[in-house]
């Protein structure tokens, strides 16, 4: 599987307005998950929380989370067990690339 390659998640019980927004964002996807795959990478072992992304690209939460799950599903991108406290104090997940794994 390509990093770069275009993808959406939709799911079954979607609307008929979220097919057709996830359609119309298909052909840019693949930069976005370059984008945010890149960013897992530069972060190293720390990894990062959704909200540490969304803030750093500036990428809407709406953006983030599937493409963020995609990587997830497609084995580059791995919850690392552990969590971080964010801005309102709430435990977040951390994730992290799985080159990540090669410096362990």
């Amino acid at each position: 599987m390509s990093i770069d390659r275009n993808t959406v998640l939709i799911s079954k019980n979607a609307q008929r307005t979220t097919i057709a927004a996830a359609l119309n964002a298909l052909p840019r996807t693949g930069s976005i998950r370059r984008k945010v795959y890149d960013y897992f990478v530069a972060c190293g072992l720390r990894g990062a929380t959704d909200q540490e992304i969304e803030a750093a690209l500036r990428i809407s939460g709406n953006t983030l989370r599937p493409t963020r799950g995609s990587l997830v599903k497609d084995g580059f991108i791995i919850d690392t067990g552990t969590t971080r406290k964010n801005h309102n104090n709430e435990d977040c997940i951390v994730w992290r690339s799985v080159e990540g794994e090669m410096l362990l």
